[in-house]
């Protein structure tokens, strides 16, 4: 298996002190990495020794570790569910077991592989530098999400390549889109300085009049490890500044992480709005075979392949 992550484990002796989504990335990405298949006993082994669940003469402690690891894999079992054809693994109560490589799952490995960077430093050295490239996979990705599930979407960020690099560029870009014509431009110059304003994409429900009024989503796409800073954005009542909308738009935030249940409903609180976690994002590809266009597929596995072989394994 794959090192534990830096974050999300601590001793755990009295009460649970691990985080079930970290250890659920963490088992996904030892799978996806470097084992056919994983079981129970081994998770618990390696808790074990690296003292998150310290072994005692009594066992005791190895049955709360496998209380904590029910937990887990009734997570990866929920994961599992959801991601469908998007999916790389089967699950039995004891085993988890690889039915296809990352390179048949490419949507899954990258979201995978982004939520992982905070918990080892060889990812974030192979990160260094080129947050930019990041950025525009992962819009890219949100993007083909919302538009094959029900969104007609365009970026309008300033990692798009054919986007923005200032806000009055980016205001534009989303007034074109959306068909909503009227800017104020006193207020794009009083915010100048703030280039995309938290707006990586537009979205809306298309109708066949073409007309406005109807449901938009503005968007911001947070791939990095300080998504936590930005779930207020982009703010609806700037935008509503900068566009007389002819609806009031919601917030859309799309993060490649996985949440618990009250984790992703805290965070729902801040978005305010429609909040789009990996899971969300992959429903296209889980549940209609979404295929990723091939120049897109291959920049995806162009920056995914050196980092599946920086990460680090178990000695």
């Amino acid at each position: 298996m794959l090192a534990l992550p830096e974050i999300g484990f601590e001793e755990s002796v009295k009460r649970h002190n691990c985080d079930v989504a970290v250890a659920a990335d963490w088992v996904e990405i030892s799978l996806l990495a470097c084992e056919e298949e994983i079981g129970l006993p081994q998770v618990s082994d390696v808790l074990q020794e690296q003292g998150i669940y310290p072994r005692t003469n009594d066992g005791l402690i190895g049955d709360f570790c496998n209380q904590f690891l029910e937990m887990v894999w009734g997570e990866l079992e929920r994961r599992n569910s959801l991601l469908g054809d998007a999916s790389f693994f089967c699950i039995t109560p004891t085993r988890i077991q690889r039915t296809r490589s990352w390179e048949e799952v490419v949507a899954t490995s990258f979201c995978l592989l982004l939520s992982c960077a905070p918990y080892f430093p060889s990812l974030r050295k192979a990160n260094k530098g080129r947050y930019v490239e990041q950025g525009d996979l992962f819009e890219e990705v949100c993007e083909l999400s919302l538009n094959n599930n029900g969104w007609n979407a365009t970026r309008t960020g300033w990692s798009s390549r054919a986007g923005a690099k200032k806000l009055e560029a980016t205001v534009t870009a989303a007034s074109r889109a959306l068909n909503e014509p009227h800017i104020n431009p006193a207020e794009v110059q009083l915010d100048r300085h703030k280039n995309e304003s938290g707006c990586d994409l537009v979205c809306y429900q298309p109708y066949p009049d073409q007309w406005t009024g109807r449901p938009v989503l503005l968007v911001q796409c947070a791939s990095g490890d300080n998504f936590e800073s930005k779930l207020a954005t982009p703010s609806i009542d700037r935008w509503r500044k900068y566009i007389a909308f002819s609806t009031i738009p919601l917030r859309g935030f799309c993060t490649p992480r996985a949440f618990e249940r009250n984790e992703f409903r805290s965070h729902c609180g801040t978005v305010d709005g429609l909040l789009l976690d990996r899971f969300r994002l992959l429903q296209p590809f889980a549940r209609r075979g979404l295929v990723i266009p091939p120049k897109l597929e291959k920049r995806l596995k162009a920056w995914i392949r050196p980092r599946m072989a920086v990460l680090p394994k178990l000695r």
